[in-house]
């Protein structure tokens, strides 16, 4: 469960209220990743656990206490040691980072008051409880040395150094007009992406919510001016509706998975969601919300479900790569500037003195001035030699870029019609086969528990008898792609399959000389309900005879090109096909 910076917000004022001038009478760590601090406030004695075990880190009040262990850890000790009999004196929230320190006073040997500070820093995998005195780390639950981060090292007696802070306004305090207006000067891939992006406190869930209620699709590229005035009255609505959970004990909303996880706790209750795929649960309290989440067995995620989060894994990263890739090659399509700088140097090298650390001349091929800089630490024949070097290298790069530029959209296109694969797989054996898939071409890795288990038969492409006279044949994975192009199809039979989108590769074979109109678009339907595109409207679907589909040599699996296709546009009727598909 990962919360967001608003609700940790909430989270860090209900801290504050029920721990604030309590003396820490007990500190335990029930595993190796956890950490208990039992206060004594007044009368009530309360249990603050930090548990970093699972995947995503919890730090709440907690009304069941774990089993301790017979022998503490170091860790613990040292804590006892310390901050056994303090009392807490703050507890704040940095920024709306995921970020709550607790300062702990304690009496050093003068009878001087000591201001020691428990750092919990709820970053997913990288979450760390940090112990420190004056900036300076005692300890941690988690060492970051140089080799796992060059940024920032969690070691003992180095200074502690905070993650970089988030670049945006308080989506708390900041006037919507200054939101907006921040979001139309720092525009991102999408809208959604702009809206977190101009914010600190908020991800993609409540960004969500909020262009949801303000009739505003994910896809959209900015903000349509007709939006403006609906959408800033959505986000004044959420601003408000966080003050006052800030204010008051409000009632908070936990979104539960299939799988019997919480997926996060929200403060408004959200519209937005497939209430098919997720169970919204009220709850009068987020302290409340947090120990029912603690206390959930998550269900056994399915293979499928397994598979599809690592191809979904692999299909970001792949785009990521892809967004840098295109980055780089901007980078040295700029090589020719290097050339003309170069040769601009070149042809006034002898009124360039050494020492000088830029220059301004003549562009020998425009005659407009180009500024130029230099390394007063080089000859004039040196700092051009600097920029013919720079040339060349970006030449030599241009192909080397382009070549991985093309392997990774070739990968791109491959995942993805993987993930359609995975999203029509209706039984074990398909799923099975996509698998094996996965493992051939090194995007999972095998789990060795696994390794003996009993092979499964090999699964059959659908066939859907039209007619008499005229069967179709969809395959639903790469493995049945091929089979149904290569060893089903015969060279005058036509092949079907949607333009632009992964899905099934289609065969349409008859008796008769020439099929129907009716059956070209019955197969064009199928191609277009079995692929990415089953859910769109106007899907485009070529198909070609079987003989114009070529499989490039050490293509991967489902991959063909093909020639001399028309075009159909095709809107699936999903009844309409399942009943089909139930007549065979």
């Amino acid at each position: 469960m990962n919360l967001e910076g608003i609700t940790l917000h909430i989270l860090t004022k209900n801290l504050q209220t029920a721990l604030i001038g309590g003396k820490i009478a007990k500190i335990f760590m029930p595993t190796a990743a956890s950490l208990l601090l039992v206060v004594r406030n007044g009368k009530d004695t309360l249990s603050l656990l930090a548990d970093f075990s699972g995947d995503s880190p919890l730090l709440y009040l907690t009304d069941n206490n774990p089993e301790n262990p017979d022998k503490p850890p170091a860790l613990c000790m040292l804590l006892r040691k310390h901050l056994e009999d303090g009392r807490i004196s703050k507890i704040e929230q940095s920024g709306l980072d995921r970020i709550i320190n607790i300062e702990i006073d304690t009496i050093g040997p003068a009878k001087q008051i000591i201001t020691k500070k428990l750092i919990f820093e709820l970053t997913g995998r990288n979450s760390n409880i940090i112990f420190t005195e004056n900036e300076i780390i005692f300890d941690a639950l988690k060492h970051v040395n140089k080799s796992m981060s060059s940024f920032r090292q969690i070691l003992p007696n180095l200074v502690y150094k905070t993650p970089p802070e988030q670049n945006g306004l308080s989506f708390i305090y900041a006037d919507p007009a200054d939101i907006i207006e921040s979001i139309i000067k720092h525009p991102a891939k999408n809208f959604l992406q702009s809206l977190i992006s101009a914010t600190t406190g908020i991800g993609k869930f409540t960004a969500s919510e909020i262009l949801y209620r303000s009739d505003i699709t994910l896809d959209t590229i900015s903000l349509p001016i007709e939006k403006k005035d609906r959408f800033m009255e959505e986000l004044t609505y959420m601003q408000n509706t966080v003050k006052e959970h800030i204010d008051n004990e409000l009632p908070v909303y936990g979104i539960l998975t299939q799988t019997n996880r919480m997926n996060t706790i929200v403060l408004a209750k959200p519209l937005h969601l497939d209430e098919t795929k997720y169970l919204i649960k009220a709850f009068p309290n987020l302290t409340t919300a947090i120990n029912f989440a603690a206390k959930l067995i998550p269900i056994q995620t399915p293979e499928k479900d397994v598979l599809q989060k690592a191809i979904s894994g692999t299909i970001v990263r792949t785009e990521k790569k892809l967004t840098a890739l295109e980055s780089d090659l901007k980078t040295a399509e700029n090589a020719e500037s290097q050339k003309i700088i170069a040769d601009t140097l070149m042809s006034n090298i002898y009124l360039i003195n050494k020492g000088i650390t830029n220059c301004t001349f003549n562009n020998i091929y425009t005659n407009e001035k180009i500024e130029i800089e230099l390394s007063p630490l080089l000859t004039p024949i040196e700092n051009a030699q600097v920029y013919y070097k720079r040339y060349n290298k970006y030449k030599r790069a241009i192909q080397e870029i382009n070549n991985q530029k093309q392997e990774t959209k070739d990968l791109l296109q491959y995942l993805q019609s993987l993930d359609s694969s995975l999203q029509i797989a209706t039984n074990k054996t398909e799923v099975a086969e996509i698998k094996q898939e996965l493992l051939s071409e090194g995007i999972i890795s095998e789990n060795k528990k696994g390794k003996n288990k009993a092979s499964l038969p090999k699964s059959s492409p659908l066939s859907i008898s039209l007619s008499l006279d005229t069967i179709v044949y969809v395959g639903k994975n790469n493995r049945q792609n091929d089979f149904v192009t290569f060893t089903i199809a015969k060279p005058h039979d036509l092949w079907f399959h949607t333009k632009g989108f992964p899905g099934s590769h289609v065969i349409l074979k008859t008796s008769l000389s020439t099929p129907t109109e009716a059956e070209i678009v019955s197969a064009a339907n199928l191609a277009a309900y079995f692929s990415k595109a089953r859910n769109s409207s106007s899907v485009p679907v070529d198909y070609t005879e079987r003989r114009f589909v070529k499989k490039p040599s050490g293509a991967k699996p489902g991959f063909v090109i093909y020639t001399n296709q028309q075009t159909l546009f095709v809107t699936p009727e999903p009844l309409a096909i399942e009943n089909l598909l139930k007549q065979n």
